[in-house]
C-alpha cells in the first residue's frame, strides 16, 4: 500500500494546499464535501524482523480506570474485537508463534500529560489478544518478560506499538 504524506498529497493537487484560494459557490450550487479525517490514520500492520515481529493498533487500549466504569457487555465486545483484530492480523501476516518471549508495549498519546502506566496501563486485554490471536503460546511470567510500559508523545498518529522477542 503506498501512504502519502499531507505535502505529497497537495503537490499531487489531491488535496488542497495552504496557500489555495477558496472558490465561491454560485447561487443554488452545492458546496463539494471532501471527508478527511482530522487525524492522520493509522492502521493494523505487522512485520517481521531477525528474533521478533512489530505489531501497531490503530489505537490507544482505554486505561483500567476508562475501562471499570464500562458496562460489562461494552468490556465483552470490546475484547473480542480486540482478539479477533489480532488474530486475523496473525493469519493475514503469517506472524510466528512464540513459546518464550520478551513483549515489549508503547502506547502513543496525543497530549504529554502526566499518567501512571505502573498500574493504571497495564497491558492485559493486549496480552490476552497475543495469545488469543496465535502470537503467544502462554502469557505466564515464567514464559514471558514484559518490562514496563512505554508512553511517548505523538499528537498526529495515537497508536500502539507491540514488540515480540524470542527467547530460547
Amino acid at each position: 500500500m503506498t501512504r502519502l504524506s499531507v505535502k505529497q498529497a497537495q503537490a499531487l493537487g489531491i488535496i488542497p494546499g495552504p496557500g489555495a484560494k477558496k472558490r465561491r459557490c454560485q447561487p443554488g450550487e452545492q458546496r463539494p464535501r471532501v471527508m478527511m479525517p482530522a487525524v492522520p490514520t493509522v492502521q493494523w500492520d505487522a512485520k517481521t524482523f531477525p528474533g521478533g515481529i512489530w505489531l501497531q493498533v490503530p489505537f490507544v487500549p482505554p486505561s483500567l480506570n476508562e475501562w471499570k466504569n464500562w458496562h460489562w457487555a461494552k468490556q465483552g465486545r470490546y475484547k473480542q474485537d480486540l482478539y479477533q483484530a489480532v488474530r486475523l492480523l496473525a493469519l493475514a501476516a503469517k506472524l510466528p508463534k512464540y513459546e518464550r518471549a520478551t513483549v515489549q508495549i508503547i502506547y502513543y498519546h496525543t497530549t504529554n500529560r502526566r499518567r501512571d502506566p505502573a498500574d493504571n496501563w497495564a497491558p492485559k486485554f493486549l496480552m490476552d489478544a497475543l495469545v488469543r490471536g496465535g502470537i503467544l503460546v502462554d502469557d505466564c511470567g515464567e514464559k514471558v518478560y514484559v518490562p514496563p510500559v512505554g508512553m511517548e508523545v505523538d499528537s498526529g498518529r495515537p497508536r500502539t506499538e507491540i514488540f515480540v522477542w524470542g527467547k530460547r
